[in-house]
């Protein structure tokens, strides 16, 4: 599916590593997105394992292989090529403790400059329910930052100090708020933000009596490499392939490609 994504959308997704699409997925899709998100919330109480549901959810495949995102990411990646990574689904329920910051690409079994999520925003997102945050430009730093064991509601459980020689400790970003330009959005069902797999990000806590649902699908463009090492969450690894080689396969399917 080809969609109209502007220069203007480019340059600031290249610039801040995030941008906000609007009204990207519609609202039919959304709408059968909610129903996979309730189910897959009973898979698992851990909220960084309820992952890869396309294999087994139609709608969610419908989402991650034939809807509007996959051409979305390669647009902003300006890549010709674009492999699914992995879905993912987030809930915030009403109560739920902050995200913290970090950036996504030192868990996961890729390499490479184009890697990309695109979040979807399944409920509305107000500025009290649990909105995404990120630093604007943090992708760019070249900065690798190490991996947390994440506790069932995604606050921090534990750190690897072992992963110190592979990955920089994590600032403490909050004490350095001033410092950056933090962006943040409200946003609508069917709305989405796409970012880069190294912008340092988090999420506020849930303030608000409703709660927040999110279905986060990842993506490779071309020229990344499948990857094995420190840090690496194993529920995404690839069997299939070895260190060094493209991402094609069954469990990296391509989503997207144009010719020339």
């Amino acid at each position: 599916m080809n969609i109209s994504i502007d220069e203007t959308s480019i340059d600031d997704f290249e610039r801040q590593g995030v941008v906000l699409l609007s009204s990207l997925i519609e609202p039919e899709l959304v709408e059968r997105l909610r129903a996979a998100t309730d189910k897959a919330l009973m898979r698992s109480e851990n909220y960084f394992r309820r992952l890869r549901v396309w294999e087994t959810d139609l709608d969610c495949r419908e989402a991650c292989l034939a809807s509007a995102a996959p051409a979305a990411a390669a647009k902003l990646l300006r890549t010709r090529k674009i492999n699914l990574f992995y879905d993912q689904v987030f809930t915030k329920p009403a109560g739920a403790p902050a995200t913290p910051w970090h950036n996504d690409q030192p868990y996961w079994p890729v390499r490479g400059w184009p890697v990309v999520t695109v979040w979807l925003a399944l409920d509305e997102v107000t500025f009290d329910s649990g909105p995404l945050e990120f630093i604007a430009g943090s992708h760019r730093w070249d900065r690798w930052f190490r991996p947390f064991i994440a506790a069932s509601d995604g606050a921090v459980e534990a750190v690897s100090p072992e992963l110190d020689a592979e990955y920089e400790p994590l600032p403490d970003f909050d004490a350095e708020r001033e410092q950056h330009t933090i962006l943040c959005w409200e946003m609508q069902p069917g709305d989405a933000l796409a970012f880069h797999a190294l912008a340092v990000h988090g999420a506020r806590n849930n303030s608000a009596a409703h709660p927040r649902r999110g279905y986060a699908m990842r993506f490779t463009g071309a020229g990344t490499e499948y990857y094995l090492g420190p840090g690496v969450n194993p529920r995404i690894t690839n069997p299939a392939l070895v260190p060094g080689d493209p991402m094609d396969s069954d469990q990296y399917p391509v989503a997207y490609r144009t010719e020339g």
